[in-house]
């Protein structure tokens, strides 16, 4: 695991969740998906999570509900500033009228952009990005623009 200094993780939530890492200037560093079985499985893989890449100050979840919860109150234990958002509103800045027509049509063009988000920062390859992962990709970016220093 390379000893970069992240900034931000995007978590797109679900029992079966996508993260995106991108480090302080905003570039995607690493990006994966996992399935957690239970609630109680995601408790317990959440500090595997903020310590598998180092300096991780921010965390955006995208989603609601009690899996949110579950994010910002560890998120928060762990020291981590912590901004909850829903997809509308990265949606209605990043994609098109007709890329967002729908949900499955919106997480389409996500694995397309997550895709030229990879190569464009030299993110090393996972296989073919999964929606959750893809999405994650696409508003954490979204969301690293918004954390830049003006």
């Amino acid at each position: 695991m390379p000893e970069t200094s992240s900034k931000l993780l995007a978590v797109d939530l679900g029992m079966k969740a996508g993260f995106a890492w991108f480090d302080q200037d905003g570039r995607l560093l690493r990006a994966r998906s996992t399935h957690f079985a239970d609630r109680a499985t995601l408790r317990r893989a959440l500090p595997s999570i903020w310590r598998e890449m180092t300096g991780v100050t921010h965390v955006v979840v995208e989603g609601g509900g009690s899996l949110a919860e579950i994010w910002l109150k560890s998120a928060a234990r762990h020291g981590l500033a912590a901004t909850q958002i829903c997809a509308e509103q990265w949606r209605a800045e990043v994609l098109t009228p007709s890329q967002r027509r729908n949900a499955q049509t919106a997480k389409a063009a996500a694995c397309v952009m997550a895709a030229e988000i990879a190569r464009q920062d030299g993110c090393p390859p996972c296989q073919e990005f999964l929606d959750d992962a893809a999405e994650a990709i696409v508003f954490g970016k979204w969301f690293a623009r918004r954390l830049e220093p003006n």
